[in-house]
């Protein structure tokens, strides 16, 4: 016959897994708001913001480059065409000997003159390789060919983003919905337990059963912790992949 003091014991005790109970499923409740004010973009969102990724500007950096080489081979016709130009300008000096006769003899006088002269000359030259002449179509087809292939990787690359983007999406959905439900399974293996606590103290249940109770409650946990850092990464590696700020937004 259970007595009145072992009645208010085992009210007590009955209280105190409940208590622990909702403590547990408030804690787990805060735990799990971390997650549930995490909204995903739109997939378009994600797709645009991976345009601005290293790799895309990488990209943009090689299609500018060959624009310009583009320039340069279809300017190249320039060089088969050549002006020279000299000018000159200076003081041109001359010693000349003039003979002077005096009643005696006659004497030598040196004269130096100097004189202020400018030159100049203006030429035009044409000299035409005929193997760069006639390449020279092929040269820009395949500059331009260069270029088609650079926008092509570009959106073999988008293509290619798009695919990791969606497959890393639905796995952050799917591991949303996975930790709600593993959180929730994880708050009642633990309350399941302390009530087989409560029962293994009154001798209702043996030391095996409590064990295997806090094997279900052992399971939950590593179950919920793995979601978890399943769902993290998943949210990382979709930002790194989109560009887009997801966790701390």
């Amino acid at each position: 016959m259970i007595t009145k003091k072992r009645k208010i014991s085992l009210y007590l005790k009955i209280i105190a897994v409940f208590l622990c109970y909702f403590i547990s499923l408030s804690t787990k409740a805060q735990e799990l708001d971390d997650y549930n004010h995490v909204e995903l973009p739109p997939l378009e969102v994600l797709f645009e913001n991976a345009k601005s990724s290293a790799t895309v500007k990488y990209y943009n950096s090689r299609k500018e480059a060959e624009k310009s080489m583009l320039k340069t081979v279809k300017n190249e016709w320039l060089r088969y065409f050549k002006i020279i130009g000299a000018y000159q300008y200076g003081i041109v000096g001359s010693l000349s000997t003039i003979s002077e006769s005096s009643q005696t003899q006659t004497l030598p006088i040196n004269h130096l003159a100097n004189t202020k002269q400018s030159f100049y000359n203006i030429g035009f030259g044409v000299s035409v390789p005929l193997d760069e002449l006639f390449d020279r179509g092929n040269k820009v087809r395949r500059q331009k060919m260069e270029m088609e292939a650079t926008e092509a990787e570009v959106e073999r690359w988008h293509d290619e983003q798009k695919i990791r983007i969606i497959e890393t999406y639905s796995k952050a959905k799917l591991f949303l919905s996975l930790l709600k439900i593993k959180a929730e399974a994880m708050v009642i293996a633990q309350a399941q337990y302390k009530v087989a606590e409560s029962d293994f103290i009154n001798g209702k249940i043996n030391p095996a059963d409590l064990s295997a109770r806090k094997g279900v409650e052992t399971d939950a946990k590593v179950n919920y912790e793995q979601a978890k850092a399943e769902l993290s990464m998943a949210l990382l590696q979709l930002e790194i992949l989109s560009q887009t700020e997801i966790l701390n937004k």
